[in-house]
């Protein structure tokens, strides 16, 4: 029997009701999931903005009540007026009280003064900028531990001191003699530079330790940077026994650091130094007592065991680190991953971008393949690489890829151990460097982009002597160099032997130099073939850099190495890496044990010179004299493309503006906002 009619269309009807009801109930669910995740968004940025606002009102409720009297920790700094409305005036703003008032415009004007050529970073408001952005790039090798004291490393110093912590003062971006407020906002200076007085910008908060505050409770609370923390920053740098040489090595002449208040020091020098300046201002930045002072137990660190408690302080070595900046760790895994987050605290203007991923990775070229993955917002190339690798993807073709040109802020060199009895001769490392066929290199490495350097200075700095001209590649002068250093080819093996101690000695050596990079295999692939045409045969090393570092500026196991070093840009103290007194200092930067009287005594000189066309030509006469002796082969600087992606990152050209260490900086970058 035939289902009714009316029947079936009843059921139609009833079926496209329902499928029509579904079907609402679906959208606007859909509308609603939509709506509830705008809203998160939202209030994810009210409750990061509650957070920094209600952070103020704390720190502005604390003031209050505290009153700001001298000594104490507390200061009544108004919210709405910042310190630099007071910094230049004759008058000492209202929380500035006690000794330290009277102080105010005793040594005279304010040393520190307006950077007018600084490139501006757009707000975290802008609406072409991403608030809630996040930048992912390449980190470098892993560092042996964070420790803000006893580390001197460059990707740790570039990636994260930069961001995450600061100076007293801030060079200008064109003018590397002239200082900028930072955590200090106003500093005098006596007549004979043997006092220095410096006001700190009050209000200004540490990150909080990323630990478990229950196991480390005398972590816990909030902790206001003060001259307390620069007085023990100081006492823990000048301690012989504490692993801080490469830093102790500019306070010669130092006497010592006298608290006025929480907001105010004197630095005393005894005997005043051009480097005093660099040194009071921009050399080191401050740690926090309340880390450092203390152990992991949270037991005071007293000073007869200060040294071996700083330098194996837990903090440093569980990959923590606190510091003042706009950007604080969040979390440090080594040998992966780096994350630094926004600071809602910052005393400053909150960048733009929110996080910086920094992932660590030992190889560049394994760096680069993450970038032309993607993963990577930007990567610096050399030429070729650039060429061969970036300029093929579809994404460069497509537009997607910019490239920005910058140079880098360092040199690369070869280095002679100078205490060896091969190469204490300077006869013998001037023929190394006649046989090094620097242009090759240069082009091979580089397609000839860069600058072939003949000393310590930048090649661009007004200390830089620019009628010195590199020693040019000449085989015929390095046999005759050789040969008038007694070396000769006397059993007709094709190999300089020389008789050394009572000993007939073959010139073989071993070359070492780190893996990672992409350009010492092609500068020892050049210069082991030259060289053996001269008789001198050269065996290569390549080292981790954990053992390269343990060879070479701990052991001083090693006969040639080679690496580079980071200069300011502008005009550099060279005791560091130059003067003898730092051959014993342990893992000195004078690993190479360089010692010559004359440039001994030029460096001490240039420290007591402070006009600028004085210091231009001692400065100049140190390069002279260390290009003259060769200690090093000096290699070349290089200018190198910058890819990235436009996605991911904005305004790079205004990061590239410096003068002084004229390297990229991501401060005025941003992450542009998804359309």
């Amino acid at each position: 029997m035939g289902e009714n009619p009316f029947l079936s269309v009843l059921k139609i009807l009833a079926f496209a009701i329902l499928a029509f009801w579904v079907a609402l109930v679906f959208w606007q669910r859909t509308e609603l999931e939509d709506k509830i995740e705008r809203l998160i968004t939202k209030v994810s940025g009210m409750e990061e903005a509650t957070q920094r606002s209600s952070g103020a009102i704390e720190r502005l409720a604390d003031k209050i009540k505290g009153g700001g009297g001298e000594g104490s920790g507390i200061v009544t700094q108004p919210e709405a007026k910042k310190p630099e409305a007071y910094a230049w005036g004759d008058t000492p703003p209202p929380w500035v009280q006690g000794r330290a008032a009277k102080l105010w415009g005793s040594l005279g004007d304010n040393f520190l003064q307006p950077d007018l050529d600084e490139p501006e970073a757009i707000s975290i408001d802008d609406p072409r900028a991403d608030p809630e952005g996040k930048l992912t790039f390449w980190y470098g090798s892993n560092p042996p531990d964070t420790n803000a004291i006893t580390l001197n490393e460059s990707d740790f110093n570039t990636r994260i001191r930069q961001y995450c912590s600061e100076f007293l003062a801030d060079t200008h971006t064109k003018n590397g003699y002239r200082y900028k407020p930072a955590l200090a906002y106003r500093v005098e200076h006596s007549e004979d530079r043997k006092q220095w007085i410096i006001w700190l910008r009050p209000g200004v908060r540490w990150h909080t330790p990323q630990v478990d505050l229950a196991k480390y409770p005398h972590l816990k609370g909030q902790h206001e940077f003060t001259a307390r923390d620069w007085v023990f920053t100081m006492n823990a740098v000048m301690d012989p026994t504490v692993n801080a040489s490469h830093t102790r090595s500019y306070f010669e002449g130092f006497e010592r650091v006298e608290l006025v208040d929480d907001h105010c020091f004197i630095m005393h020098w005894s005997d005043p130094t051009w480097t005093a300046i660099g040194s009071n201002l921009e050399l080191v930045r401050p740690v926090p007592e309340f880390v450092y002072g203390y152990d992991e137990n949270g037991n005071k660190i007293e000073e007869a065991t200060r040294g071996q408690q700083i330098n194996e302080h837990w903090f440093g070595k569980g990959y923590h680190f606190v510091g003042t900046g706009a950007y604080y760790v969040r979390e440090f895994r080594k040998e992966d991953v780096v994350v630094c987050e926004r600071f809602p605290e910052y005393w400053g203007p909150l960048p733009n971008v929110k996080t910086r991923v920094m992932q660590i990775i030992d190889s560049q070229s394994a760096a680069q393949t993450k970038f032309e993955a993607g993963d990577f917002a930007y990567q610096s190339y050399l030429i070729p690489q650039f060429e061969k690798q970036v300029e093929t993807l579809d994404a460069w073709k497509e537009g997607k890829i910019e490239r920005t040109w910058a140079w880098a802020s360092s040199f690369a060199y070869i280095g002679y151990k100078c205490t060896h009895p091969i190469f204490k001769d300077p006869l013998v490392r001037r023929a190394m460097t006649h046989a090094a066929n620097r242009e090759r290199m240069l082009e091979l490495v580089n397609a000839g982009k860069g600058k072939i350097i003949t000393g310590p200075s930048y090649w661009n700095a007004p200390t830089a002597p620019q009628d010195v001209t590199p020693l040019a590649f000449d085989l015929d002068t390095a046999r005759a160099l050789l040969k008038e250093a007694g070396w000769e080819d006397t059993d007709g093996d094709g190999v300089l032997d020389k008789e050394i101690d009572g000993q007939r000695k073959a010139f073989e050596v071993v070359a070492k130099y780190p893996s990672g990079g992409s350009s010492f295999p092609i500068v020892f692939d050049i210069f082991k073939e030259d060289l053996l045409k001269i008789g001198i045969k050269i065996e290569i090393q390549t080292l981790q850099w954990a053992q390269y570092l343990k060879d070479v500026t701990e052991d001083r196991n090693f006969e040639i190495c080679a690496l580079g070093w980071n200069t300011s840009g502008w005009d550099n103290d060279f005791t560091q890496i130059w003067h003898s007194s730092q051959i014993e200092e342990p893992k000195s930067s004078n690993h190479i044990e360089f010692k010559d009287a004359e440039v001994d005594d030029l460096i001490v000189k240039a420290r007591k010179v402070f006009d600028e066309e004085g210091r231009i030509a001692v400065q100049g006469a140190v390069h002279r004299r260390i290009n003259e002796l060769q200690p090093y082969t000096f290699l070349f600087t290089v200018q190198m493309p910058v890819a990235s992606w436009k996605s991911q990152i904005s305004d790079l050209e205004p990061a590239n503006q410096w003068v002084t260490r004229p390297f990229l900086r991501l401060w005025p970058v941003y992450v542009p906002r998804k359309r």
